[in-house]
């Protein structure tokens, strides 16, 4: 039995199609050999092997990037370069990190190792003991080292004015510090917010202050693992007699966890027991002025980056106490982060505070139940 060939078998439609696709191909690969050369000069700027100016970060995409690194909790690397300022780089998406400095770095069995970090996709070793290498899966901490020289405080501070003249004179002032403390166990935060705003009658001369509050925050969170930390403990300040409150503390501790940790999206969630004392300025015949009370804190951090240089964020706090003390307290600080240039970020910020019950004062007349605020400042971060 003779076999003809696939050609000789093929119609004759299909062969002339054949027949000017094969001369198509042959025409284009012979104008792909005609056009230029592309050509360009070498890139002026070499990476050193072993980082002496920058740290070193290359993502997965291909893009290196030089600058500082802050620290790295919750799988995130904040890192700081001149160029695009600070932002937080999930380590899921790098894929190599080398630091210039003597860095510190703890492990989820509690390990720490220190030295001059290299992280590769699979190990992490110092480039003193190079053949000592850990599985890069176990890093729960970096931060600076002593050693380096370099500060462990890092924050960022904000402030907004705004004056207004007429028939009416008013001052709005605003005030923020956000500072931390670096640890490779964990992180002290420490934050201080400040209101004020007068009124001034520019015919009657009287002046009245409609807004005059002060809150500090501090507390250690320690990182258990990826996800679980401990806030171990909390103790919050907070001075308003315009709200009848001479002084309000509070003290205690929590359990927080990252709910949703994708990339440019990041939730968390945290409750735990407290106890809490405050002093009104005056209050009705026959109540106490000096209230102590048992709470439960619950709240959420919520962030989102919208671009590269807007970030938006939400965090919810509350508290459920006695009747005493206003049943349920509640604070909603929301709003947007704008990076303006290097360090400096327009801040955009409306903060809504929310009593049950407020307490009446010695006339019987009871605060506001919510108070709202906006403000607009400029942000430093360091």
């Amino acid at each position: 039995m003779t076999m003809t060939s696939r050609t000789q078998t093929m119609s004759a439609p299909l062969c002339a199609i054949a027949l000017s696709f094969s001369m198509y191909a042959e025409s284009a690969v012979g104008s792909e050999t005609e056009e230029p050369q592309l050509t360009a000069p070498a890139w002026f700027i070499e990476i050193p092997s072993v980082p002496t100016k920058f740290d070193w970060l290359l993502v997965h995409k291909g893009e290196l990037l030089g600058g500082d690194i802050i620290a790295m909790y919750d799988e995130r690397v904040e890192f700081d370069s001149d160029e695009v300022g600070v932002h937080k780089v999930k380590m899921k998406d790098i894929k190599e990190l080398r630091t210039k400095d003597i860095m510190q770095l703890r492990f989820l069995d509690g390990t720490i190792i220190e030295g001059h970090l290299v992280i590769d996709e699979e190990h992490v070793y110092t480039m003193e003991l190079p053949a000592v290498t850990y599985p890069r899966e176990n890093i729960l901490s970096i931060t600076p080292s002593e050693k380096s020289g370099d500060s462990l405080w890092t924050g960022n501070l904000s402030l907004g004015f705004n004056f207004k003249s007429g028939n009416t004179e008013s001052v709005d002032f605003y005030g923020n510090a956000d500072v931390r403390y670096l640890v490779t166990t964990g992180r002290f935060n420490f934050t201080y917010r400040a209101m004020y705003e007068q009124v001034k009658n520019s015919d009657s001369g009287s002046s009245v202050v409609t807004e005059d509050n002060h809150r500090f925050t501090a507390q250690y969170d320690y990182f258990y693992s990826h996800q679980l930390y401990f806030t171990l403990p909390s103790y919050d300040l907070l001075l308003d007699e315009l709200k009848n409150i001479k002084y309000q503390t509070s003290l205690g501790v929590a359990v927080g966890y990252e709910v949703i940790d994708i990339t440019g999206l990041d939730i968390n969630v945290y409750a735990g027991p407290s106890a809490q004392h405050t002093e009104f300025v005056n209050v009705e015949a026959g109540a106490d002025d000096k209230v102590f009370s048992p709470a439960l804190a619950f709240g959420l951090d919520f962030e989102y980056d919208i671009t590269s240089d807007l970030e938006y964020f939400l965090v919810y706090d509350a508290k459920v106490v006695n009747k005493e003390s206003g049943r349920f307290i509640q604070r909603i600080e929301t709003g947007f982060d704008i990076e303006i240039v290097d360090d400096f970020d327009l801040e955009l910020m409306t903060i809504i505070d929310n009593t049950a019950e407020p307490i009446a004062d010695e006339n019987g007349v009871q605060p506001k139940a919510t108070d709202v605020v906006f403000a607009v400042g400029i942000e430093y971060e360091f």
